[in-house]
């Protein structure tokens, strides 16, 4: 007879990851704990196991406290795609032992970042993702991008000098950390906090890996990029906007494809995209993707969402409030800020 509990040790969490190919880096013990440490989110996770103790299936979940976005049970903060891995005989179970925590909790709804079809949910489909399908020789996965925009950029970047190179050092995630306050500020949007990377690469080290694109010796962009199963996700980019010229985004993106493909991994996930971010949009698409349309679901409904519509006139006045803050104001006011929208 198939049981939920909350408590497993890690060992047998991780071979339980291993046998399952729909499982995710979000579904490691290793986010859980970056989270945790974070940002302070409470973790409720279920994992469901058969009369021989074996795991058979796993929910993540946080319980996230937010006066600004609403308290949640959420299936996972900063996830693009995350719910349920299980067998059909696990999955009602874990579903109806989460909705038992969630009144418990007397949250305001319950987000679990997948499909749900059932127990009332409802599905709502904002964003899609952009999927690379590797080949172990680059060579052949080069010709898949598009021959006057991406693989145009990449060749005049590296023409024009820009060298690239994989980096786990503290200052090289500094000067990261820089360049993203900056892309985000000029976006007008919150920043990731400093402890978001420092943490994520001290707890998540064999997981992770920053790009780093040089020219004449300056760090002007870099991307961190993350590694599970088969898979390669493209998790962050910035890039310093006085030099877009050298195209160094086209640049550390093709260097992490030319290393995936040479360590045998088979898709290059460029991430989730709203669908009104048409510039972005076009842009993963020049590198001969896939669209993956992303399903969310949400009991009893989806709340309105601030960052989730770009016409929001709520949305358009908090960007130019953001835009126009000082860099030493608007760390702080994201620092306080950015851990309400996980």
């Amino acid at each position: 007879m198939t049981e939920v509990t909350t408590s497993v040790n890690e060992k047998e969490w991780k071979s339980f990851l291993d046998s399952c190919g729909a499982a995710s880096i979000y579904h490691t013990p290793e986010w859980k704990l970056f989270l945790e440490k974070t940002f302070g989110y409470e973790p409720h996770y279920l994992f469901a196991k058969d009369e021989n103790d074996n795991i058979t299936g796993l929910l993540p979940l946080f319980y996230v406290k937010s006066k600004l976005t609403g308290n949640r049970l959420c299936s996972v903060p900063f996830s693009h795609i995350c719910g349920y891995i299980c067998s059909d005989d696990s999955k009602d179970l874990l579903i109806s032992e989460a909705m038992n925590m969630y009144s418990k909790l007397n949250a305001n709804y319950f987000e679990i970042r997948d499909l749900v079809d059932s127990n009332g949910f409802h599905c709502q489909n904002s964003f899609s993702t952009y999927i690379l399908e590797l080949s172990s020789n680059s060579d052949e996965t080069w010709y898949k991008l598009e021959k006057k925009s991406a693989r145009w950029a990449t060749t005049k970047s590296k023409k024009m000098g820009v060298q690239v190179e994989s980096t786990k050092h503290i200052e090289d995630l500094k000067s990261f950390y820089e360049l993203n306050c900056i892309t985000k500020k000029d976006i007008g949007v919150p920043c990731h906090p400093w402890k978001f990377f420092k943490n994520m690469f001290e707890l998540m080290d064999e997981y992770v890996s920053l790009y780093i694109a040089k020219y004449n010796g300056e760090i002007i962009a870099g991307g961190v990029l993350e590694y599970f199963n088969n898979s390669v996700l493209y998790g962050y980019g910035a890039a310093n906007p006085d030099h877009l010229k050298f195209h160094p985004y086209n640049a550390f993106v093709w260097k992490s494809i030319e290393d995936a493909c040479a360590s045998g991994y088979k898709y290059f996930d460029f991430g989730r995209t709203s669908y009104d971010n048409e510039g972005l949009i076009n842009f993963k698409k020049r590198w001969g993707t896939v669209e993956k349309k992303l399903y969310y679901s949400y009991y009893p409904n989806n709340p309105e969402s601030l960052t989730g519509n770009r016409e929001n006139i709520k949305y358009k006045y908090g960007t130019k409030v953001i835009q126009k803050m000082p860099l030493t104001v608007y760390k702080k006011f994201s620092d306080s800020m950015f851990q309400h929208f996980g």
